[in-house]
């Protein structure tokens, strides 16, 4: 439960943890995908399986695809893979939480395993089920990489993303059911600080941590006060069934603990870090500014979001769908929120300094491919832009979300199209540090 004016929680009734179904529920949403669309090789999520805590956590799948998959075959997938996440989310209330969202990014096999398309969060992916062949030798592309300045970029954005003090009302407490009084815990630990620590560890390390209570774990022996880590694991142990903690002054103090345990790690990372100088005095805007100042790449700009793109349809239309139990509004926001900007305007931004050298907004870019893009395509990326950065209308979210939905097909044609351009440039270029992203978008 949140907290009222006065900072007390008014609920310490507690539902025990549930039974962990997530194998069964990755199992059957493959299947069922998979029905659907053939071309699937293979079910992956991030982190490992042990950091999926029962009635709390959702599943960030990734699915990886058969090499021939064109731009009217992702438009497809989104379609069907909607379909069977609407029809889960209906037939199973439980789920709702697990199905939050539609799988974020999907590549296929040659993709995932192109050194140029290379990123840093490929190494905390789990690879459940599929293909043998095809997910044994995407792991072996992946083993074989070797840390380097991509890599370190990456780390430290994520870092900049969840340095400093939480911020109260920053994750909305939704589709937990039974389970929403333990969301304010799972919210700090989970959410916003396993995340920067599994960072500084995976810096430390000079490798992608892939599990975030691996990197707690590890964070114990590689970084200073372990006894906050201590604390984070006594309260998974208990499914946060841990009252004081949620009652005024502990959640404070806990919310400042948790912050200072952040700033004495970050300073501990001054020997580990080669493009920047943490120091102990940084603020979170200090972070920020200093991972800003990091060298500019703009092929690195364009896949930064624009990786994410290929199931939006889908996303948008399950969340227009009305569901009793699955609250879809903030989700809602949130994407149409950064949609505009992730899709459209920054990758066409860093597609002009790429092949014009220029600095170009989205509008003068669009004009500038003409000829390269088609008189529709250009027509519908405006027209998608104008739908989806419309002032939100109260009780009209979910058919904003379903008229961006049904004006997106034009930017996924236009980002295809465009990423093959980028790619042949980076090949021409004789290869870049592949691209880091500046914010999760799951």
């Amino acid at each position: 439960m949140d907290t009222d004016d006065e900072g007390r929680f008014q609920s310490m009734n507690f539902t025990p943890a549930p039974e962990n179904d997530f194998r069964h529920f990755y199992e059957t949403y493959l299947s069922r995908c998979r029905a659907r669309v053939p071309g699937i090789r293979g079910i992956a999520a991030k982190w490992a399986f042990e950091d999926l805590i029962p009635g709390l956590s959702d599943f960030d799948t990734r699915f990886i695809l058969h090499d021939a998959m064109s731009v009217d075959d992702w438009h497809a997938m989104s379609l069907a893979v909607g379909e069977v996440h609407t029809e889960l989310a209906v037939e199973v209330p439980q789920w709702a939480r697990t199905l939050e969202h539609l799988p974020g990014l999907n590549l296929t096999v040659s993709e995932i395993t192109n050194p140029l398309l290379y990123y840093p969060e490929f190494s905390q992916w789990t690879f459940y089920d599929g293909d043998r062949e095809a997910l044994e030798a995407i792991e072996s592309a992946l083993g074989a990489h070797r840390w380097g300045r991509r890599d370190e970029i990456f780390h430290l954005k994520k870092i900049a993303v969840y340095y400093g003090p939480y911020i109260r009302g920053i994750d909305p407490e939704i589709n937990y059911g039974a389970w929403a009084s333990k969301h304010p815990l799972h919210s700090r630990f989970m959410h916003y600080f396993a995340p920067p620590v599994q960072s500084m560890v995976s810096l430390v390390e000079r490798r992608s941590v892939r599990g975030k209570l691996e990197a707690l774990r590890l964070a114990r022996r590689l970084l200073p006060s372990g006894d906050v880590i201590d604390l984070v694991f006594d309260s998974l142990d208990r499914h946060y069934e841990v009252p004081e903690l949620y009652e005024e002054p502990e959640l404070t103090n806990l919310e400042r603990r948790l912050e200072r345990y952040l700033t004495e790690a970050w300073a501990a990372l001054a020997d580990h870090v080669t493009l920047l100088h943490p120091d102990p005095g940084d603020t979170r805007r200090a972070v920020e500014t200093k991972v800003k100042q990091l060298p500019y790449d703009p092929i690195e700009a364009f896949f930064a979001g624009t990786k994410f793109c290929r199931l939006m349809k889908g996303r948008l239309l399950f969340y227009s769908r009305h569901i009793e139990w699955f609250d879809s509004i903030p989700l809602i926001e949130n994407e149409l929120g950064r949609i505009v900007r992730n899709f459209c305007a920054a990758p066409l931004e860093a597609y002009a300094r790429t092949h014009w050298e220029q600095t170009l907004d989205m509008d003068a870019a669009l004009e500038r491919l003409r000829g390269q893009l088609t008189v529709e395509e250009i027509a519908g990326v405006r027209r998608f832009a104008r739908i989806a950065s419309a002032p939100r209308v109260d009780g009209e979210a979910r058919a904003q979300s379903r008229a961006a939905a049904d004006t997106f097909e034009p930017v996924l044609s236009m980002i295809e199209k465009l990423s093959e351009n980028m790619m042949k440039h980076a090949k021409a270029q004789g290869g870049t540090d592949a691209p880091g992203t500046p914010k999760d978008m799951s």
